[in-house]
């Protein structure tokens, strides 16, 4: 009988610098508008009414969550690449209309759908990147979102350039016209339907927990991650929000912290290996939790009080501080990841699944609360909220160290090192 076909391993290398170039690209297309959101927010007559702003913005997250309702089913009857290239180019497109609109609840509608092919996109993305993965037999879904933080970075810089000479309409309807073009090109090299019907990837079934009966341990992470989450979150809008309104930056220097904040994610996400080998990666996340928290606040203390005496140094001084506040935030998400892997009640797709949901549902009320205390307090206070943060996902991931110490403590009791390796059930 014929050996089985497979896509070689010659194309499954250039479907993975593709899908590099897929997520680099809509990187640059969707954080391009960062260091211009005040603007978008005057169009839209918000800057007196941040409630709303944060409202808007996140109820429009319920798109990427409705999306996965019906995402696989989409995945299986179209095919991954098929989907992406919806999802990309619609997303794509309506980022380039969003400064024409004046409208909030307009503005809402339309972000609404972009979430959900947004959401649809990355859903098929990385099931096709699974896909190359399986064929050659190393992980690349590393460089894949590693491409995605070089993206962010390099969309800050350039916006920050363009964003001194370039009317908002213009500078985004630049962006999204060269990424949508980007996109026709990288998606023709992506997997065609025989390809992706040679690479399927067969999968034990697993047995499912409800959801009424999810260990503890799964919401308690999901808070810790939201905690964790954040902080960066807030330094793609609300930070922009606060240079300019606090600090009075126009939006060139706007993007310098910004940058050094993304930079600092990218050399920290790339380095996150090569850390864990030297500690336990919750233990190192428990020290990015506080790192950043003072990194922040520093940045934000050191900024004011220098904003009096030379502007320019104010911004380098408070990037120096995001810098390091960066780099405790790139390890957040695989620590808290890899704390749920190891939960051995549920398994690990599950679990992440559920994290993923709760932290949606969490984001959407904490962007309402965050324009609450904009509004109600200010700005510059407000920017506590994502500090404590910092300090919380610190002291969470301390608390799973050792929770995680003791288990491992009781396990050297019981066993022999030479002895068989236990598998430990985490009861509620």
């Amino acid at each position: 009988m014929a050996a089985a076909l497979k896509v070689s391993r010659e194309r499954a290398e250039r479907i993975n610098k593709a899908l590099i170039g897929t997520f680099f690209t809509q990187a640059m297309v969707s954080m391009a508008i960062v260091v211009r959101v005040p603007e978008i927010i005057d169009n839209l007559g918000l800057s007196k009414n941040l409630a709303i702003w944060g409202t808007i913005t996140g109820l429009s997250g319920i798109g990427s969550i409705l999306a996965l309702i019906f995402a696989h089913r989409l995945v299986l009857r179209l095919g991954t690449t098929r989907v992406v290239r919806y999802g990309t180019l619609a997303a794509t497109a309506i980022q380039g209309v969003l400064p024409l609109i004046g409208n909030y609840w307009l503005y809402f509608a339309i972000t609404f759908v972009q979430a959900t092919f947004f959401s649809l996109y990355n859903n098929a993305a990385n099931g096709q990147a699974l896909m190359v993965q399986k064929r050659l037999k190393r992980v690349v879904l590393g460089s894949i979102h590693g491409a995605w933080s070089l993206g962010v970075g390099v969309a800050s810089i350039l916006s920050g350039v363009l964003a001194g000479f370039l009317p908002l309409a213009w500078h985004m309807g630049i962006v999204a016209g060269l990424g949508f073009i980007a996109h026709l090109i990288l998606n023709s090299q992506l997997m065609n339907r025989e390809e992706e019907k040679l690479s399927q990837i067969k999968v034990k079934a697993e047995k499912m927990i409800s959801w009424l009966k999810t260990p503890g341990i799964i919401w308690l992470l999901a808070l810790g991650l939201f905690m964790g989450i954040w902080p960066e979150l807030v330094m793609g809008d609300w930070m922009s929000l606060y240079s300019k309104n606090v600090m009075h930056l126009t939006a060139s220097l706007i993007a310098i912290p910004f940058s050094a904040f993304a930079l600092a994610m990218i050399i920290g996400r790339f380095a996150t290996g090569w850390v864990a080998s030297k500690m336990p990666i919750n233990r190192a996340a428990m020290f990015g939790g506080y790192f950043g928290g003072v990194g922040m606040l520093l940045g934000l203390v050191a900024s004011h009080f220098l904003l009096p005496v030379n502007q320019l140094l104010a911004v380098s001084v408070q990037a120096l501080f995001f810098f390091i506040a960066g780099l405790g935030e790139s390890i957040m998400v695989p620590a808290f990841y890899s704390a749920a892997s190891h939960v051995r009640s549920i398994s690990p797709t599950q679990a992440l699944a559920r994290m993923g949901l709760a932290n949606s549902l969490i984001f959407i009320l904490a962007k309402g609360v965050m324009g609450t205390l904009a509004d109600t307090v200010g700005l510059a206070l407000a920017m506590g909220f994502p500090i404590l943060a910092f300090f919380g996902s610190g002291f969470m991931q301390g608390l799973i160290g050792k929770k995680a110490e003791k288990l491992e403590a009781q396990n050297l009791e019981n066993y022999p090192p030479t002895g068989t390796i236990p598998i430990v059930t985490i009861k509620e």
